[in-house]
């Protein structure tokens, strides 16, 4: 099975037709800015200055688990659904944004609340016992 996902290239002659546009992808300094300034916000309205101080930590994982399964778990014709993007780690933080401080109030409780989000966006989406299992290791490693 190619590793592309069988997604084939597309003629000049077809692709003559359209305006393309291509992005660079976002460096990693920047989404963490992005996100921390978010999620840092979000955990100072009530929220234990425990739980407050682990914000840059939620987020610096969260990105690493994003880049990790981007790079390991590429996309193939039995995994063609494999296809993680930016929207991923917007529903994992949207996920964590959902909560009240009445709910997480350690350190424990918000490391809990942050693998059940990356298990619900990344984790149900893979098919198969080895790319799960590698998961939940690069979680407990995270």
């Amino acid at each position: 099975a190619p590793p592309g996902g069988g997604r084939n290239e597309m003629p000049q002659r077809f692709t003559s037709k359209f305006n393309l546009i291509c992005l660079p992808e976002t460096p990693r300094q920047i989404l963490a800015k992005i996100f921390i300034s978010i999620v840092g916000e979000f955990f100072k309205t009530g929220f234990t200055e425990q739980v407050q101080h682990y914000a840059d930590d939620v987020v610096n994982a969260t990105i690493d688990v994003y880049h990790m399964i981007t790079e390991e778990l590429k996309p193939t014709p039995a995994k063609f659904h494999y296809l993680f993007n930016l929207r991923d780690v917007s529903k994992v933080f949207q996920g964590v944004l959902m909560t009240k401080p009445v709910s997480v109030q350690t350190g424990e409780s918000l490391s809990r609340l942050w693998m059940h989000e990356c298990c619900r966006v990344f984790h149900d989406r893979l098919i198969n016992n080895e790319d799960k299992n590698w998961f939940t290791h690069l979680l407990v490693d995270s």
